[in-house]
């Protein structure tokens, strides 16, 4: 197995692994690979829906999702997006977020896995949420210190984030879903979240992935944010997700046993 880190100074590119048979060693490797980097973008890989499943455990014990038009039958672990109607979900996450920010306690990973690509469009964005804070003046990072963010659901998180296993600090932000800021008015929250949308865009900030046959991407949710471009409808895009469920990372059933 080789690492390739990517050019924006997170993430890295993974060769030399077919995850279909990953043993203990790799399946050790890879945890350790995304605590240190963030995102791992894994090329190359021929996988049924049930060895995606089997891959993504690897990581943690996966969520499920109710059946749905569009979705793999049989296979709750997985939340098909699409470019075309009836295919999967469409239009979703075209802003910074990391899935499963509705919840009390985050959704700590997401996975995907690229079943059919566009010639054109369809790129998805990372972004580096502990270089974010890190890239903060000292005068803004006391000023969000005891921030909270509120989701539209009501879940509520500090916007100056611990991530729960490294311990480093992050800034977490739900861009879209986000309905305001504790003790902030709502023009003020408007503005904090615009600062944020910005700061998570600024130059050279982000990686752009372009889809290729057989992608397993990784991402640590508290570590990395993620937003999806715009897809023509008529191109074709379908990507499989699968994410880990709260509470139950590597990490968490590491402590467990």
């Amino acid at each position: 197995m080789t690492l390739h880190p990517l050019s924006t100074g997170f993430g890295v590119e993974i060769d030399g692994v077919d995850l279909r048979h990953a043993d203990a060693a790799t399946r050790a490797s890879l945890q350790a690979a995304l605590l240190e980097h963030g995102l791992l973008v894994i090329r190359g890989q021929e996988l049924t829906p049930r060895e995606q499943v089997a891959a993504s455990t690897l990581f943690g014990e996966l969520e499920t999702f109710p059946p749905n038009a569009g979705q793999v039958p049989g296979v709750p672990e997985i939340f098909r997006v699409a470019s075309r109607s009836g295919e999967g979900y469409v239009d979703v996450g075209r802003y910074w977020h990391s899935d499963g920010s509705f919840r009390d306690v985050p959704t700590p990973m997401s996975i995907w896995y690229s079943v059919a690509q566009p010639e054109r469009d369809g790129d998805t964005l990372f972004t580096d949420l502990r270089e974010a804070y890190a890239q903060l003046p000292a005068p803004v990072k006391e000023d969000i210190e005891d921030l909270v963010s509120f989701h539209r659901n009501g879940a509520t998180h500090r916007l100056a984030m611990d991530h729960p296993h490294t311990g480093e600090r992050v800034l977490y932000l739900n861009i879209g879903l986000t309905s305001g800021i504790g003790g902030f008015t709502p023009a003020q929250s408007r503005m904090m979240i615009e600062a944020v949308d910005r700061h998570l865009s600024r130059e050279g900030a982000t990686y752009r992935h372009h889809w290729q046959p057989g992608d397993f991407v990784v991402a640590d949710n508290i570590r990395v944010a993620h937003r999806a471009t715009p897809i023509g409808r008529d191109q074709h895009r379908i990507l499989d997700r699968t994410t880990v469920r709260s509470g139950a990372a590597f990490w968490d059933l590491a402590q467990a046993a």
